[in-house]
């Protein structure tokens, strides 16, 4: 079975698939939420978000961005590549991020 999640956008609840989201910033009191096709502002904070889905290929690599550990590309000692995207890597983050690179 193929992990969903519903985000509003505008007016109504989306079903969003887990494995098509590349990654999710902090924006302030808000997330973005950015997938293969499309971006949602959701109303969590990236605390809030995990504790309501705890998702095991969603790993937080910096304390604004967790990441889908299934569309990284690459890495390095400071940032892992989605795609066209460059995302930090926070030094409290890395142990648990290369910890939950090699359980995949």
């Amino acid at each position: 079975m193929t992990a969903t999640i519903f985000v509003r956008k505008n007016d109504r609840h989306v079903k969003v698939l887990v494995n098509d989201i590349l990654f999710i910033q902090a924006q302030g009191s808000y997330l973005e939420l950015v997938t293969r096709q499309d971006k949602f502002s959701v109303a969590l904070n990236l605390s809030q978000f995990l504790r309501k889905n705890p998702l095991e290929n969603l790993v937080r690599v910096h304390r604004s961005y967790i990441i889908n550990i299934h569309a990284l590309d690459s890495f390095d000692h400071r940032f892992v590549y989605l795609g066209k995207h460059q995302i930090p890597i926070g030094d409290s983050f890395r142990p648990d991020f290369i910890k939950d690179i090699r359980s995949v």
